[in-house]
């Protein structure tokens, strides 16, 4: 009975072959050295199910290569084997190895009779036989067992996989593995706006990774279009002699081009939940290994047909992989509907103060590049940071979302170029004005009073003299009302001008209620007289409070794991190194790197951007000799500006805006 089975004795001795050559037609075995039976596992194969093996090993190589051995048999369900060591009797070796009882069969060592040698080969092969129908069930139990798990494992893989080129190699991959197919491809339904399918996309096959897509018709006329106006399962046995009433036809242009020999096919729908095709998974030459290269001789004659078994266990990886695929297309929808939030909140926000618009964006691209860059790096103190995709991802989100808060900012603080608006400076142009009228008035009842007092004689030089008085301040009116213009600008503040304005706010003038009110008020006195820039104190701390409310806004949103730092990263982004900045405080070793990246990006923007009324864009150079003085000042990191300037990270905008153009 047990001729009907293919017998192995695998061994470390060279001679063992040679010296029982008598006994040939008894032992009906092949004999295989070790090492070549790791190196080429294809050997022990042959029609039957089970493959019966003695290992007959010296103790040393068995201590040697006992876990290899043991992984080596747990990765071929179908080998039988048991294990006689060329040693003396009663030696302990198995115990010491804890080996299995069942695979121990005896101690004989290589000096004995060659008839005793071949004796107990045969009662060990013997045994193996007696041990076949048990064994044969479990075979199937461990199949189906080996099976269910690498079905398991593909679920859980395809499931967590978000790369979706990758996803689908790991489909083909995962569908060729399992019912062990030298070759495949992928096809994927493309629908019309309406839903409706419209054509069928290839997307990938397991010979060329890199070829391009292609579209076929969802008809009846090739063979994954078949499969895909129908939803049914096609099993080809031989693809060049097909069924003379088929509807499809193969198509033998890809084997000429690449060389290659289709046999047996096995063609899946993968179908949705709904029932829907979305794709087919196309399945070509079954063989024996699934690690197996074939030559093209070895297609056409040694492949074999697809089984209903490998049907059903194709189907089921199908079942999940098209839910994987559909999970994937909502995954990536639901990241376009996030990023196209995003975006529009972005430009929303800039929309509010039109000056700075793009500031977002153009921070959001230097930062990531910085921080693409430092994971490149291989030397300095941040040559072990590495940022995953995600990472990145979640930078880029938050410097994107940096300035979010400024929507809790209100607009007059915000979009504020000048210290005092328009109108309060046409307020105080008409008081000027006021003023003006109040002199002509004065000095035009001079004029009458001379004329009633002293006539018309002399008065033409009288008149001269009031207008030569009139002239002189007029003049004053002019120059004071043009430093408080000036003053109005958000440059620095000259010393001299500060002193003008408060001689300006003492001047008085007689209302048309008859009270005396000063040319400038205390609250216009106050805006005027800011040193730099076109906030007071109030005014600032609100527009810092944006940072805040930016970690308000952003810790209210459900972020993923992956990208739980963003409103840590956005709120840290005003901060210094030395603890000066805000809205915490926090010192260099509190700071995310992420948010030391963020500050040096935004402050240059915020330097050279050309579109802010209230201050000139400086050149570049200019840029960068700033950022050195905050490194001087211990503001921002001096090894990340570096960095920044080394690596031309600036570029990339000018990159940016030629592509957008």
């Amino acid at each position: 009975m047990f001729k009907s089975y293919s017998q192995y004795i695998i061994t470390d001795s060279e001679d063992l072959e040679s010296n029982l050559v008598d006994f040939e037609k008894q032992l009906h075995s092949r004999f295989i050295l070790l090492e070549d039976a790791f190196n080429s596992p294809e050997q022990i194969q042959s029609k039957a199910k089970f493959q019966k093996i003695i290992f007959y090993l010296k103790e040393k190589t068995l201590r040697e290569n006992f876990e290899k051995i043991q992984n080596f048999i747990k990765a071929n369900p179908a080998f039988l084997p048991l294990f006689i060591l060329n040693a003396p009797i009663g030696n302990n070796i198995p115990a010491e190895l804890e080996m299995d009882n069942d695979l121990y069969y005896t101690d004989i060592e290589e000096t004995v009779p060659k008839l005793f040698i071949v004796k107990n080969f045969l009662n060990a092969f013997t045994t193996l036989s007696l041990r076949m129908d048990s064994f044969e069930l479990q075979y199937k139990v461990n199949l189906s067992s080996s099976h269910i798990a690498k079905l398991t494992r593909i679920g859980v893989s395809l499931a967590n996989e978000k790369d979706y080129t990758k996803l689908l190699r790991d489909i083909l991959y995962s569908s060729r593995e399992i019912c062990i197919a030298d070759a495949g491809s992928l096809y994927l339904v493309d629908n019309d706006e309406k839903g409706n399918p419209k054509n069928l996309r290839f997307k990938i096959s397991a010979l060329d990774l890199n070829s391009s897509e292609f579209i076929l018709p969802i008809n009846k006329e090739s063979v994954a279009g078949y499969v895909a106006a129908t939803g049914q399962v096609l099993n080809i046995p031989d693809a060049y002699h097909l069924p003379p009433n088929a509807e499809y036809k193969f198509n033998s242009e890809y084997d000429r081009i690449k060389n290659y020999y289709t046999k047996s096919m096995l063609v899946v729908p993968m179908k949705n939940h709904s029932g829907q095709t979305i794709g087919v998974i196309q399945l070509i030459n079954k063989k024996k290994y699934f690690h197996q290269k074939l030559t093209i001789e070895q297609m056409k004659t040694e492949v074999s047909s697809f089984d209903k078994y490998s049907e059903e266990l194709v189907m089921s990886v199908a079942g999940q992989a098209a839910m994987a695929i559909l999970n994937n297309i909502l995954i990536q929808d639901i990241e376009k509907l996030f990023e196209g939030f995003v975006t529009a909140s972005v430009s929303a926000i800039e929309a509010r103060d039109p000056t700075t618009s793009g500031h977002s964006f153009r921070v959001a691209e230097l930062t990531v590049g910085l921080a693409e860059t430092v994971d490149r790096i291989d030397s300095g103190i941040y040559s072990p940071i590495k940022f995953s995709y995600e990472q990145l991802k979640e930078i880029r989100y938050a410097s994107l979302l940096h300035d979010f808060g400024k929507v809790g900012v209100r607009e007059k603080v915000l979009v504020k170029s000048k210290k005092l608006e328009q109108y309060e400076i046409d307020i105080i142009k008409w008081r000027f004005y006021y003023i003006q009228k109040e002199i002509e008035l004065r000095l035009n009842e001079k004029k009458i009073n001379y004329l009633k007092n002293s006539g018309s004689a002399g008065f033409a030089e009288y008149e001269k003299a009031i207008q030569l008085e009139y002239d002189i301040e007029r003049k004053r009116l002019d120059d004071l009302l043009m430093t408080v213009i000036k003053c109005n600008e958000p440059t620095i503040l000259e010393e001299s001008s500060s002193q003008v304005l408060e001689d300006i706010a003492k001047i008085q003038y007689l209302s048309g209620t008859g009270v005396y009110e000063p040319l400038l008020t205390s609250q216009e006195l106050n805006f005027l007289s800011i040193k730099k820039g076109s906030l007071d104190f109030e005014e600032r701390k609100e527009i810092e409070s944006h940072v805040e409310h930016t970690y308000q806004f952003l810790s209210k949103i459900p972020w993923t794991s992956a990208l739980k730092m963003v409103p840590s990263i956005a709120h840290a982004h005003h901060e210094k190194l030395n603890g000066g900045g805000y809205p915490r405080g926090l010192i260099s070793s509190e700071i995310p790197i992420q948010s030391k990246m963020m500050t040096i990006a935004d402050i240059y923007d915020a330097l050279t951007d050309k579109d802010r009324p209230y201050k000139k864009a400086v050149p570049l150079e200019r840029a960068l000799d700033i950022l050195k003085m905050e490194v001087k000042d211990n503001h921002v990191d001096s090894e990340l500006l570096n960095i920044f300037i080394e690596s031309k990270i600036y570029e990339r905008l000018n990159k940016t805006s030629i592509q957008q153009k």
